[in-house]
């Protein structure tokens, strides 16, 4: 019976992988996102249509803006340096793009129906765990970690 209460706690102490395959994963899914609609020209009209459709103001700054975003942020959440900046300067990326190109597009005959569309959306993920990383840190092994 002890072993079966002690495990959480046993487990705690490798948390920082957690956070670490989190902050990995996310931070390079927007370097490398940010990078290709920065780089590649395919990629960046594939941006610019999207904003046009989304009825951005001024596409092509605002396509550029973002993807400079992701890109910049998502390499320093890589390293873990800013992480909390970095967090919320992504979450705001995917936040709009939920609002103005993804959630208009979902259509659902019941909540249960459009909440199920909306948790199936890799973006809502991604937000979700910029969240978790944005309130219980980038982990010991970091940048932000070595500065304090």
């Amino acid at each position: 019976m002890n072993l079966w209460r002690s495990w959480p706690s046993a487990l705690q102490q490798y948390e920082w992988i957690g956070i670490l395959l989190a902050r990995l994963s996310v931070g390079t899914l927007f370097a490398l996102s940010g990078s290709g609609k920065l780089f590649v020209p395919s990629r960046r009209l594939e941006m610019l249509k999207t904003l046009h459709d989304a009825r951005i103001p001024a596409p092509g700054l605002n396509a550029l803006l973002v993807s400079s975003v992701e890109f910049t942020f998502g390499t320093l959440l890589v390293a873990g340096f800013l992480t909390p900046l970095c967090c919320v300067m992504l979450t705001g990326v995917m936040v709009v793009a939920l609002g103005t190109s993804i959630l208009p597009r979902i259509t659902a005959t019941s909540l249960a129906g459009w909440l199920g569309s909306v948790l199936y959306l890799p973006e809502v993920l991604y937000v979700v765990i910029l969240v978790w990383l944005l309130v219980s840190g980038p982990g010991w092994f970091s940048v932000d970690h070595l500065m304090r």
